[in-house]
This record gives structure tokens, sequence and C-alpha cells, in this order.
């Protein structure tokens, strides 16, 4: 489990990081440039970043970006503003910031920057948390309780505001909201993602005080990360990154948008950033109350659109390797509509890697067991199958890719031959 990170997360690999981690030191040195494409919960970026390598890393979920640049964007731990503090000072100016986070306002503080959005929306108490579903069911979101809420305003408030007036740096601003998002994550009454929240019960903890601690100083450490994408597009980010030992890919198998699965924690995390927060909260929609306008739809959330775009994406890569995770789950890609029938997703991406993309007779693939993550109401974690393929890049395939060259449709199957 990587402390100080979001856990609770979708496909979440930090249970098979090592095994990820080994693949890469099978081809790679410490200190080559390693690019993780989905980073989502930055599990394997650090697992990575530990293992001595440096990670250039995007995803199209904000508090993905937020978290690299609380924790990547240096190579040691970080004080408030970059003061040289010893460690010490540092450590308690850092405890001192958590606790006064959460606290009662002090008069000093401007009445006006006194908000309560995620109260007025998020909690059965707020006077705008009523929703109308599309089948016609009412009732109230309540994703947190109410003294919960109101010290998540509180957070956010300050964090805003102190950013806002200059008071604290960029980078400031993103441990804080690190350490809130840390926070919210354990006391949230959710079922694994923000998708929507329990209507005839309330999850245990979502009962408990929400407490903010301060992240262990060594997830500071390591190399610097120079390429740190911003809620972009896999496809948009990979040509800005230079020439690399190791594209990883995690790509998400799952039709849901992970923009909407995750739309909580990103609004904390962009809260400080948003212009006009009134214009923001009265246009959110749904049930779980989401700003429509935040979210993104992914091509490869697509049935249709995966395979070709996995395509384009290695096409624009200036790497040499390319390791995927893919893992045949329920509600994932486990079945391709094809010409030649209903194929497994495992089938199509073994024949996607023995394309012309990639060197011949150069793919590898490894079965790992991993526990999926736990859900609620005592429900055990299961044991799932996850498969690293990897292989090297053709030095022949052009860098970009055109419409024509990427209506590839694969080949047929060869599973069950010795690779």
């Amino acid at each position: 489990m990587q402390v100080g990170l979001i856990q609770r997360y979708l496909g979440n690999k930090s249970s098979i990081s090592n095994e990820i981690v080994s693949a890469v030191r099978s081809v790679a040195s410490p200190g080559d440039l390693i690019v993780d494409a989905f980073s989502g919960s930055l599990a394997v970026s650090t697992s990575l970043r530990n293992a001595g390598f440096e990670v250039a890393c995007n995803d199209v979920n904000h508090f993905s970006w937020l978290y690299a640049n609380a924790f990547f964007s240096g190579t040691q731990a970080y004080a408030p503003n970059g003061l040289a503090l010893p460690a010490a000072q540092r450590q308690e100016l850092w405890y001192s910031l958590s606790e006064e986070l959460t606290a009662p306002y002090t008069t000093s503080f401007p009445k006006g920057a006194r908000r309560t959005d995620i109260f007025d929306h998020y909690c059965e108490a707020g006077k705008h948390s009523a929703f109308l579903s599309i089948r016609g069911t009412s009732g109230r979101r309540r994703f947190f309780s109410a003294e919960n809420a109101e010290k998540i305003d509180r957070a956010l408030s300050k964090i805003r505001f102190w950013y806002r007036s200059g008071k604290y740096d960029l980078r400031t601003r993103c441990i804080l909201t690190a350490m809130l998002l840390s926070a919210v994550e354990k006391i949230s009454n959710t079922q694994g993602t923000y998708h929507d929240f329990p209507r005839d019960f309330i999850d245990s903890r979502a009962l408990k005080p929400i407490d903010i601690t301060v992240p262990p100083e060594e997830l500071f450490q390591g190399i610097k990360s120079r390429f740190i994408g911003e809620e972009r597009d896999s496809l948009e980010f990979i040509p800005t990154v230079p020439e690399h030992k190791v594209l990883y890919l995690d790509p998400p198998y799952n039709f849901r948008q992970y923009t909407s699965y995750y739309f909580m924690l990103n609004l904390l995390s962009s809260y400080a950033g948003i212009e006009d927060l009134d214009k923001f909260f009265s246009r959110i929609e749904f049930v779980r109350g989401q700003n429509m306008d935040t979210d993104f739809k992914s091509s490869f959330c697509s049935k249709s659109s995966f395979v070709p775009s996995l395509k384009r994406l290695i096409q624009g890569s200036k790497t040499e390797y390319v390791i995927l995770s893919y893992f045949d789950g329920r509600n994932h890609w486990g079945q391709f509509k094809s010409a030649e029938g209903d194929r497994t997703g495992r089938e199509i991406l073994e024949d996607f890697f023995r394309s012309e993309l990639f060197d011949q007779n150069s793919l590898t693939f490894t079965p790992v067991l991993r526990t999926n993550y736990q859900s609620y109401g005592g429900h055990k974690a299961k044991k799932i199958q996850e498969y690293l393929f990897m292989a090297r890049k053709s030095s022949i395939v052009a860098a970009t890719a055109n419409d024509e060259d990427m209506r590839w449709t694969g080949t047929v199957s060869t599973l069950g031959r010795k690779l």
C-alpha cells in the first residue's frame, strides 16, 4: 500500500507494483525515463520512482496531476513555500497546517472567502442536495456527514484563499489538497467510487470524523519528474515526452468514464483554481452532482476505438519498449465482437502485440494473480488474474498514425502458443 496516495481506485496496481517494476528492470536501468501514460492513483509511478527511475506521468483525472505535482516535482521533502527548514521544523509546520485546515475560522479570516459548497450540495442537510434521478426517484445527496462536510468546506476555503492571495505557492496548495483528498477518501459515504452513494444505508467509515494527516517524507524523495500531464488525453500527452525506455500502459477497459467515477476527488483537487464557484455549482447534474463540463470521454473506454487509440498512442511515443497491464474482470473489456466472432480481450491484445508495431518474437506474457480492492459492507477482496504484455517497439514504425493506419482489426489469435 502506498501511504499518502489514493487507495480506493479501480484497478489500483499497488498489489502487483513489484511485478511491474521487475518487468521494467528487465529492459531498463535506474535513471532511465519511464512513462506512465494512465497514471491514475500513481501507485505504479511511485513504485518506479522508488526503484530509481525518472517517471513521466499523466492522467485525465485532475487529482492525479495534483498528487504528482505535490510529491514528484522535486527530489527531497518540501516545506511550505519551499522554505529551507530543518526536518523537525518542516514537519512541525505541516502538522500545524493540517490542524488549521479544519479548525473553526478565526475572526481574521475574510467572511467572503468562507464557502459552504460541499455542505450545501453533498450532504443531506444541504440546501441544494436534493436530486431527481432519470428513473424518477428522488432524495438527497449524502456523500458526507454534515460535520465532515463543514470541515471539508473550511479546508477548501482556506486553501483557496491562501493560494489565490499569494500566501502559499502552487506546490504547497497541491500538498495541502492532497492531504485533504487522502483524508476525504477514508470518510466518504461511497462504494469504492464517487459515481453514487448508498441509498439504504450509511457506510460506517462515513460516520468517523475526518482526520488530515501529514504524508511521509519518503514520498517526496526520488528523481524529479520533468513531465507531468495535467488532465490531458494520453494521446495528446505522449508526443510531448522525449525518448524514453519504457511506455507503461494501464488504460481503462471499463465503459464508464473515470472522470465520472472520481468526479468528487477531481472537484476537490481543482477547487482552488475554479474561477467562478457560484457558476460552477449552478451547473451540476445527475444524482451524483457532477458539473459535466469537467467530464472526459476517453476513446479507450469504447471497444470500437480502443485498439485504434492504442495503436496511435504507441506510434506517437518515442519509446523502446511497451508494457501493458490487462485484467479480464467483471464490467471490463472481456469480449470483443468482430468478423471472427466473440473474442476475449486477452486474445485481441495478444494479436496486437504480434502486429507490425513490434519486433517479431519480442513479446513476453506474464500472468500475475492479484487481490482486487475491497468493497463496502464487509465484502471480501477477490483474487483476480492480471496479465502483463511486454514487447519491443519496431524501429521502422512511423512516429505518427493517420486515419487509414488506425483501421487495425487484429489477426487470427495465437492464444495457446508458447510465448
